[in-house]
């Protein structure tokens, strides 16, 4: 499997359980704020997956 696909279903996984503890723990909890940290990491996960496959001028309108 190539690898930025692996970065997007890793980073979506650990995103969607940390959005489960999250929803489960009491706000400012130490399991919340773990979760909270996850969160941003499978968020960064997916965004790298994403951006590793992007072309450089892809963003470009000239």
């Amino acid at each position: 499997m190539e690898w930025f696909v692996q970065l997007i279903v890793i980073g979506g996984l650990v995103l969607v359980g940390a959005l489960w503890i999250v929803a489960l723990f009491e706000a400012g909890s130490m399991p919340w704020i773990g979760g909270l940290i996850l969160a941003v990491l499978g968020v960064g996960g997916v965004m790298a997956g994403i951006v590793i496959e992007l072309e450089a001028d892809a963003f470009r309108t000239t």
